[in-house]
């Protein structure tokens, strides 16, 4: 199969010189000008001499990229259903946004993401109409349980935890279908990273362990019955429980500061870093479909990196709290 992939991994590592380094994201952090940050992203692939990347429309040309990048990797890959674990999390996030509008009523379609497999304007439709035919039993599944339980408890994070199950239910379906192990033990660390930032939030949000339950996905290497022993314990504690596991930094490190000051950045950084330690392991692998789907996850981490800068500059933010907050990257 990896014979298939010579030409694909030729071009993607052509692509992969073009992925910004950590040492120039951090220069830009200490950039007073934020034009000359603007020239370094278009130079890197955001923006076009016709349609340049600027302050002001920058969140919609980073989006555009984003697009262009996934459908171009996907052409390489000569529609491998493997890449749609990549999009999956974009398909739920729009479930996500046009559950809560519904229940608002207001219009927020200037927010759904354009790299599901389920094109946008469908995903409007299905959700308007629970006309369900064209998603996926999971994301009909997940449409139905979250309006039906967010009617009952108008809470409305249960339309985020309902929703995440189920897209880790197709993630996990396709990536076992793949059969790729390199993909299938960064789906289990995706899941992990998932499951702890999930165990936080519902910690600090006073829930009992029994809600943990209800939300937890599976299909990770961290078993639930780990996480509960944790649950009543403080960080420092609770971290000796992950110790055989890779996210037990992002355990220890960012836990300990949510004991401090209440803060998941550190948290959430760590559990992005965790995630881009492991692809690199794609960087020894001299072609096949692992190159592909490594440069696909470096630019999604590059481009969070890229909104983390920019929204921070345009805040008038510290850089150093910038710095802070920038993921680790894939060289």
């Amino acid at each position: 199969m990896g014979a298939d992939y010579i030409y694909a991994t030729a071009c993607i590592r052509a692509e992969e010189c073009k992925l910004l380094t950590g040492e120039k994201l951090r220069a830009m952090t200490e950039s007073k000008n934020i034009d000359d940050i603007c020239k370094v992203l278009q130079d890197a692939g955001y923006g076009t001499e016709s349609d340049p990347l600027t302050p002001a429309n920058y969140a919609q040309v980073v989006k555009n990229t984003e697009a262009e990048i996934f459908q171009n990797v996907k052409t390489l890959s000569k529609e491998n259903e493997i890449f749609s674990i990549f999009s999956f999390p974009a398909d739920y996030h729009n479930i996500k946004v046009l559950l809560k509008a519904e229940a608002l009523g207001v219009n927020r379609n200037d927010i759904l993401m354009a790299t599901g497999t389920v094109p946008a304007e469908e995903m409007i439709r299905a959700v308007t109409e629970r006309d369900m035919t064209e998603l996926t039993e999971n994301m009909a599944a997940a449409i139905e349980e979250a309006a039906e339980t967010h009617a009952r408890t108008k809470d409305p994070q249960v339309i985020d935890f309902i929703c995440d199950r189920f897209c880790y239910m197709d993630i996990c379906r396709v990536a076992e279908k793949a059969g790729n192990e390199f993909v299938s033990e960064y789906v289990r660390l995706l899941i992990d990273t998932v499951n702890l930032k999930t165990f936080a939030r519902i910690r600090k949000m006073g829930q009992p362990w029994s809600y943990l339950e209800s939300v937890f996905v599976p299909g990770g290497n961290v078993d639930l019955q780990v996480f509960i022993g944790a649950y009543e314990e403080d960080y420092k504690q609770a971290s000796s429980r992950f110790e055989a596991y890779k996210i037990y930094r992002a355990v220890s490190e960012g836990g300990e500061e949510i004991d401090e000051n209440g803060s998941f950045t550190k948290l959430e950084k760590l559990c992005d870093d965790i995630l881009i330690e492991q692809v690199r392991e794609a960087r020894g692998i001299t072609f096949g479909i692992e190159p592909l789907v490594a440069f696909l996850i470096s630019r999604q981490m590059e481009i969070k990196c890229i909104r983390i800068l920019m929204t921070g500059k345009l805040a008038g933010m510290d850089p150093q709290i910038i710095r802070e907050r920038m993921r680790e990257t894939y060289e």
